[in-house]
């Protein structure tokens, strides 16, 4: 049995509503990938943070809505001559990802008054709840910003907004993470004694695997050399350096950008084996990025499809909360009460 720890001040619904408000964050990762996959994002033409809530309500509401779609370089481009019916598929799918958005900055909002109003949240907690609803909403402008760049000449976002609006979410979850390791509600097992030096390096590691996976979604990378171990015959494709100055090639470069996400999933899965062989992490670690390396490789030599390229990209959640759990496990206090 795990053993847990709180906090003299804090109480167990506080922990409660933060593993929820990390649950939330997971779903929101995972619908924004389902979203970006089924070619949704693009669907809805303008941002309103407050009005934006309520949907389409009647037909003529929809026909508003789907007339501002036609204006769009997707639909110009990409989707000419779509129904009515179809519209409305990618436009539920996109209006549940800003919705979600929404009920988290309400999940976080209510409960926070109400735990503070109670005396329930130390300074820690407080400066941490309001640091959650500033880039919350921070957030939702992050993501009408990557849809804006969809909505110009070229039908698709830019790959960097991408990366910058995917790197927030798991900013907002190591803020959570963090919380939640600080009311010492986590368990023993995962802060274990351990090289600060590895731990650092490894979610180093596993966030640039992230930011470069974000690279691959945005240029839409997944789609060519759909063969594993080796890229259509070659372990570094010829072309990896056709775009001028070099370093645009690791950013810019499809084939670069999928060899670099490659790599670096190879180097994050060693980083692993070490600190399970070596440094004694608990081998659920090891074994959920050896999952997310599976998950990579049938997503890739299947071509993208939806439920695996969501779950991939849900997946990358679980095995950056293990290491920063490792991270902020190498930093614990040897002092620490712990309670059964």
């Amino acid at each position: 049995m795990s053993t847990l720890r709180f906090g003299p001040k804090t109480d167990c619904i506080v922990t409660h509503w933060l593993r929820g408000v990390f649950l939330a964050l997971l779903a929101m990762v995972v619908l924004g990938g389902a979203t970006r996959l089924m070619h949704a994002g693009l669907s809805i033409v303008e941002w309103k943070p407050v009005s934006g809530i309520i949907p389409p309500l009647s037909l003529a509401d929809w026909m508003l809505e789907f007339e501002s779609y036609k204006k769009t370089p997707e639909y110009l481009v990409v989707n000419m001559g779509m129904g009515l019916s179809d519209f409305k598929s990618i436009f539920w799918m996109e209006y549940s990802h800003r919705l979600l958005g929404r009920l988290i900055g309400f999940y976080i909002l209510l409960p926070m008054i109400i735990f503070w109003a109670q005396g329930k949240l130390n300074t820690h907690l407080k400066v941490t709840s309001l640091l959650l609803l500033l880039f919350i909403g921070f957030q939702g402008f992050l993501g009408w910003y990557m849809v804006k760049s969809g909505l110009q000449q070229d039908p698709a976002v830019s790959p960097f907004r991408l990366s910058i609006h995917l790197l927030m979410a798991f900013f907002l979850i190591a803020l959570t993470l963090n919380a939640i390791y600080r009311l010492n509600a986590i368990p023993h097992d995962l802060i274990e004694s351990h090289p600060s030096w590895w731990s650092m390096f490894n979610l180093f590691l596993v966030m640039l695997t992230v930011f470069y996976g974000a690279l691959v979604a945005g240029h839409k990378a997944g789609h060519i050399y759909t063969t594993f171990p080796l890229m259509e015959g070659q372990w570094l494709p010829s072309e990896w350096n056709h775009i001028k100055p070099l370093w645009r090639n690791f950013f810019e470069n499809h084939a670069a950008v999928q060899f670099i996400h490659r790599q670096l999933a190879y180097l994050v899965f060693i980083s692993a084996c070490i600190g399970v062989f070596k440094h004694s992490i608990t081998p659920w670690y090891g074994i959920a990025v050896l999952g997310q390396l599976l998950l990579g490789i049938f997503t890739l030599v299947y071509s993208v499809p939806m439920a695996l390229g969501a779950l991939h990209q849900g997946w990358s959640v679980i095995v950056f909360s293990m290491a920063f759990w490792c991270c902020r496990g190498s930093r614990a206090e040897k002092n620490s009460t712990f309670i059964m």
